[in-house]
């Protein structure tokens, strides 16, 4: 994962109709990551306007940026 990836998060739970959640990495580390176990990658969802650090093992790359 890099950034300029397009992520989903496939174990988001979803209400009935509702689309999977789609973002770009915009960062590929939390800042001050040094005392954290599980590396997290900043991603702007869709629907955001903010930078969410979600754990690396929930994110799956749809489309690599090149």
């Amino acid at each position: 994962m890099k950034v300029g990836d397009l992520v989903t998060m496939p174990g988001e739970t979803l209400q009935p109709g509702q689309k999977p959640s789609i973002g770009i990495i915009v960062a590929d580390d939390y800042p001050n990551n040094k005392y954290r176990r599980k590396r997290r990658i900043g991603v702007v969802w869709v629907d955001s306007s903010c930078v969410d650090y979600e754990p690396k093992e929930w994110l799956e790359v749809i489309n690599e940026s090149r």
